[in-house]
Order: structure tokens, then C-alpha cells, then sequence
């Protein structure tokens, strides 16, 4: 989903996005699954606890502090909360500590995320502190003094990438 995002963000538009990101922590799903396995995964499930539609579904979550769980074919943990939305009613995310998920900063995720827009755009310069503290000045961030300081930001950069 982060791929699809990128490919369609022009770089004029990406402090924007990336702004909807915000400054706490996530979750990220690092596992096999395509987006439609996962769809489908929690969509059997739903149906097979008969709180697929809508109703059902509202009910259930209510009843269980404002979430319920699902816990698909990889062993990734799923918490499944109602939007606000009521076209697409189920929000979904993965859950904390999950196997297949990883515990990241938003400002790694910016700056993941503007490092392959710089790279897909042909912005970066080869230099990777310097590209970083780039694309981090981009994303309105911070610069950090050296790689070692950046060692988190490296890694989602490389799952980034690997999406």
C-alpha cells in the first residue's frame, strides 16, 4: 500500500502525505501476504463469525472494547476497529508486537517514504547522509549527524524498498 502511495505522490505533494503519517509510532506488516490475501483472509473470517455486514460487525467490536482480532494464515495478529467510514466500515491495522510486524517511528516512515520519492524521482545524489538529511529536510524533519545515528531509518528504508 506505502508502493502504491509513492508511485502516485508527485514530489510537490509529498510533505503533504506525509503529514497524514504523524509523529507517534506504527505498526508495519513485513510479512508475505498481499494486501488482497489479507483482505481476503479477514473477509473469510468475518463471514465465518457471521459479522461481516455492517451491523454485525459494530455490535461485535462494541462488545469487545471498541476492537476484536483476527489472526491470519502467517500468524500475524490483525486489530480490526469500526471507521468512520461507512462505505469501508472495517479499519484494520497490525497489531502491536505481531509476528510479521515491526514497531517504527513516523519519522522513519517519513523518511523512508521521501527517500524513495527522491529515488524514483532521480533526486538523490549518491551520497547517503547527505541524501538523507535531504529528503529529511523535504519531509520537515531534522537532520541527524551520521549514519550510526540513522540505523532505524535504514532499515525501513530497505523494507521500503523491498516492497
Amino acid at each position: 500500500m506505502l508502493q502504491q502511495m509513492l508511485t502516485r505522490v508527485s514530489p510537490a505533494e509529498l510533505p503533504a502525505a506525509l503529514q497524514k503519517i504523524g509523529t507517534s509510532q506504527m505498526d508495519m506488516y513485513t510479512g508475505t501476504l498481499t494486501p488482497e490475501m489479507i483482505f481476503n483472509e479477514i473477509t473469510a473470517q468475518l463471514t465465518a463469525q457471521d459479522i461481516l455486514l455492517p451491523a454485525a460487525f459494530a455490535a461485535r467490536v462494541a462488545a469487545h472494547h471498541g476492537y476484536t482480532e483476527v489472526t491470519l494464515s502467517d500468524t500475524s495478529c490483525w486489530i480490526l476497529r469500526l471507521s468512520d467510514d461507512p462505505e469501508r466500515y472495517v479499519h484494520l491495522h497490525p497489531g502491536r508486537y505481531s509476528p510479521h510486524s515491526l514497531r517504527i517511528k513516523a519519522a522513519a516512515l517519513k523518511t523512508a517514504m521521501a527517500y524513495k520519492a527522491a529515488e524514483r524521482n532521480g533526486l538523490l545524489t549518491g551520497e547517503l547522509l547527505t541524501d538523507i538529511n535531504a529528503v529529511r529536510a523535504m519531509a520537515a524533519l531534522s537532520p541527524v549527524r551520521s549514519l550510526e545515528d540513522a540505523q532505524h531509518m535504514l532499515k525501513i528504508i530497505s523494507l521500503v524498498s523491498q516492497g
